[in-house]
């Protein structure tokens, strides 16, 4: 991406490690349609919701409001969409990573709305220290295992790059801790560059346990 050249590539799945080792999984919402999003917080669950009396509030649209975040000690599932809940059921009932991600995603497809977005996701599995990224668009399907330095992650997005690439890698992760994480992926290295932030949300997962945090853009005004 060229230095100061701004895009929109809505919303973004990012897997990283700090500069120390840990594992990183980040979710940003960027919207030019529904910009009136927060994310919100519950037990292990962080969700995507319209912000009360907003325009967005009154939508009709099945994908604006979703679990976005789900965590148990083992697994660590991210996504755009409401995919996230039965990739996390599936591997919590012993599926693999491989076989939950593509079973979910082949039964519900990309989002049949005006430009089939993709179906984004993230999978870390955090008892054997490995990250996926999976997608479905309307042309393919792709489940990817990714190897990450300290101090880079790597990242998809529902526009113009929802499939995993070895050379879409963000090389100064400088995040330390899960809010750090949603600050970055919101304003940091390559992602400053990037269009129409609403909000973000990360989970942390360090030797001391996990930490997962949010950023709503609102907050910062």
């Amino acid at each position: 991406m060229t230095e100061g050249v701004s895009r929109y590539v809505g919303r973004i799945i990012a897997v990283g490690r700090t500069p120390l080792g840990d594992l990183v999984s980040a979710y940003r919402v960027s919207s030019r349609s529904f910009p009136n999003r927060d994310a919100e917080r519950s037990g292990n669950a962080i969700r995507i919701v319209p912000r009360a009396n907003s325009a967005d509030a009154a939508s009709e649209s099945p994908y604006i409001a979703y679990e976005s975040l789900l965590w148990t000690e083992r697994y660590v599932v991210a996504s755009n969409g409401t995919q996230t809940r039965p990739i996390f059921e599936r591997l919590r009932a012993g599926h693999t990573v491989r076989d939950a991600l593509i079973g979910v995603l082949s039964g519900l497809d990309r989002e049949f709305d005006a430009h089939d977005t993709p179906r984004i996701c993230s999978v870390l599995d955090l008892a054997n220290d490995t990250a996926y990224l999976g997608s479905i668009t309307a042309e393919a399907l792709s489940v990817t295992p990714v190897h990450i330095a300290p101090g880079q992650a790597t990242y998809i997005t529902t526009y113009g790059s929802p499939l995993a690439a070895a050379d879409r890698v963000d090389p100064h992760f400088t995040a330390r801790t899960a809010e750090d994480a949603c600050q970055h992926v919101v304003g940091g290295s390559i992602f400053a560059h990037l269009d129409s932030p609403v909000c973000s949300a990360a989970l942390h997962a360090g030797k001391s346990g996990l930490e997962a945090a949010v950023f709503n853009i609102r907050d910062d005004a």
